[in-house]
């Protein structure tokens, strides 16, 4: 059984408020042991000042309050997406290795590495989607949006990541997010949340998708839990094996594309169990 499976068992069977904290300092004495797979020492990472303009240097340390903190606080209140955020930034270091050989060995990946394009749309760019054919990724991003309330430009920047580079990669993951939803057709409720975070740590190997996905079904209700264990786990871990390198692709220039060739061209397949849970039925829904 995979790592995250081992720990999602267990989550299964405690719900009760102090194991949330149990858990959060479980997570976090293990953070400080953890020695990631391109870990540099601390003398190596920079402290003298800032590498880039959000960037906010800490010792690992730091980092292991930092984590320890927004994993706690997340786990209070999901609807915080800078908690989420926080807690990417600060265990991320040393585990962009995988995303960076996706990048430079493909063709797009190092254009956008070079390039650096940053999510963002002027108000008449953005209700020109509406006016994009139905049926189009454009089409289907601008109605995803609209029809959770959420918007492409809340997304946090970077502060606690050690490299300029990595940063940019971490930011592009990050602001790409809601586009991943829409490949993938789910909305925002908790369960289609973790699914997404699956997805997104089998992709890139950050620890913030393994550790959200671990340890957030604790606060789902009995039938969510089993709704996402039966069906969403097991799905989200294929399908992120299996599909292209999602850092890797140029989103902005593929919304005039028919959403049903982006889905073939990025090898992802959607969950069929998804067309027949009601709003309803996933109830616990957290805001972007």
């Amino acid at each position: 059984m995979s790592l995250v499976g081992l720990v999602s068992v267990a989550a299964r069977h405690v719900a009760t408020p102090a194991a949330l904290v149990g858990a959060a300092f479980v997570a976090a004495k293990a953070m400080a042991a953890f020695t990631s797979p391109d870990a540099k020492a601390d003398s190596a990472r920079s402290m003298a000042g800032p590498l880039y303009e959000t960037h906010k240097p800490s010792t690992t340390l730091q980092k292991t309050f930092i984590a320890a903190g927004a994993a706690l606080m997340g786990f209070g209140d999901p609807t915080d997406g800078s908690h989420i955020a926080a807690l990417g930034d600060a265990t991320s270091n040393g585990f962009f290795g995988k995303m960076r050989e996706q990048m430079i060995s493909d063709p797009t990946g190092r254009r956008i590495l070079k390039e650096r394009p940053q999510i963002s749309f002027t108000p008449e760019q953005w209700e020109a989607l509406a006016k994009l054919p139905k049926g189009s990724f454009g089409h289907a991003y601008y109605n995803q949006m609209k029809r959770n309330g959420i918007s492409w430009s809340t997304r946090p920047p970077v502060r606690f990541v050690d490299s300029e580079e990595d940063a940019y990669m971490l930011l592009r993951y990050r602001q790409c997010h809601d586009f991943y939803h829409t490949i993938l057709d789910l909305d925002i409720s908790v369960v289609e949340e973790l699914a997404i975070k699956v997805f997104e740590w089998r992709q890139t190997g950050l620890p913030v998708g393994l550790i959200a996905s671990a340890f957030g079904p604790l606060r789902l209700p009995p039938h969510e839990k089993a709704r996402f264990f039966l069906h969403y786990l097991p799905w989200a871990m294929q399908c992120g094996s299996q599909a292209k390198p999602i850092i890797s692709v140029y989103w902005e220039e593929m919304l005039e594309c028919s959403v049903d060739d982006v889905r073939k061209e990025m090898r992802v397949w959607l969950l069929p169990e998804r067309n027949s849970v009601t709003r309803a039925e996933n109830y616990t829904a957290v805001a972007h």
